[in-house]
């Protein structure tokens, strides 16, 4: 048998109005109605389906940014912006694959699917919409983690959420190079 909890932090014998026998069960989650903790999940919980359907989107958006990236990368100027690009470009494999693995676990079969390809006139005007594309990837990603509290989902988007708020400030700083006097 397990130590109580009391007895695994020095010090913590008691939460307020909740009395612990010694040897007893830990208690029922405790709310303070005039404390305004949230309940998890923050966001609410969503249906399956509506997961699905958000996954789904992900896996799109992801193979959508991997297109837009290749092509990205072949008009940088100079190897920084050749390095930052192929660094998102990298991620965002990585994201796909891994919300492809979520997409069996919870349907059993390959997500199948189209995208759009990204049209831009010119590379600033790309690097302008890479910018605006990561940030709305990451407010995505981060209200699916606020929808559930299952943790192979949460810390699946949260990983990507991360490495989109990433590209997004690498993406801005490539466009501000552009914006910036040049040396001569």
């Amino acid at each position: 048998m397990y130590p109580h909890p009391m007895f695994l932090y020095p010090g913590f014998d008691h939460y307020p109005g909740v009395n612990f026998v010694p040897g007893g069960t830990f208690p029922p989650a405790v709310r303070n109605d005039t404390s305004n903790i949230p309940f998890l999940p923050i966001e609410g919980k969503q249906s399956l389906a509506n997961f699905i359907w958000v996954l789904y989107q992900a896996i799109i958006g992801e193979a959508t940014a991997i297109d837009f990236y290749s092509k990205l990368l072949k008009d940088a100027p100079d190897g920084l912006h050749k390095e930052f690009i192929r660094h998102a470009y990298e991620d965002e494999q990585k994201h796909l694959q891994a919300f492809t693995r979520l997409y069996i676990h919870f349907t059993g079969q390959e997500p199948q699917y189209q995208f759009e390809p990204v049209r831009y006139a010119s590379y600033q005007e790309g690097l302008l919409k890479a910018y605006k594309d990561e940030l709305e990837a990451a407010e995505a990603y981060r209200d699916v983690q606020l929808s559930t509290t299952d943790a192979l989902i949460k810390d699946t988007f949260f990983l990507a959420m991360t490495d989109e708020m990433e590209h997004a400030s690498r993406f801005s700083f490539l466009y501000l190079t552009l914006q910036a006097p040049r040396p001569e």
